[in-house]
């Protein structure tokens, strides 16, 4: 049975995406009162890579660098924002990733995906947020931006 909704509860996907995070098992990392390292001490907060070759192809060569995002020392996760369509929890066991630690978060259809990233970014919820945008001048600077606030890393991944 379905609740008609009025326009004061509508949610938007980060407020979904917050809510599901705030009452996860996880304790959320910024109840913590111990310091955390900041993005400035350790590498940029904002990186590129670039895959050539099949989808299959790609998605083998990506699969070692999310493990290694994966099983990073953080109780934070590691959110996949609208991967291909092949990336789903059964290839995340296929590749020997721990599903338990990783978010996929699918944007719904007309939704500003640099948006949706930003803002999950600036949650913080998440030590590493990976994207699949296309090159855009304007989203580097953005994304950079979005990470640096939620203390985190931004990855945008280009297959081709």
């Amino acid at each position: 049975m379905q609740y008609a909704r009025t326009e004061q509860q509508t949610l938007t996907q980060a407020d979904l995406f917050h809510n599901a995070l705030m009452a996860s098992r996880l304790k959320h990392e910024r109840l913590d009162a111990t310091p955390r390292q900041t993005v400035e001490d350790t590498e940029g907060s904002y990186s590129e890579m670039s895959l050539q070759g099949s989808a299959r192809q790609c998605l083998q060569w990506l699969a070692p660098v999310l493990r290694d995002l994966s099983t990073r020392n953080s109780r934070r996760w590691l959110t996949l924002i609208d991967p291909p369509a092949a990336v789903s929890q059964q290839w995340l066991r296929g590749a020997n990733l721990d599903p338990q630690r990783i978010m996929i978060v699918r944007s719904k259809s007309g939704m500003d995906t640099l948006t949706l990233c930003c803002d999950l970014l600036k949650m913080g919820g998440s030590h590493t947020v990976v994207s699949w945008l296309d090159k855009d001048s304007c989203s580097a600077p953005r994304l950079e931006r979005a990470a640096r606030i939620g203390h985190c890393h931004s990855l945008n991944v280009h297959l081709g």
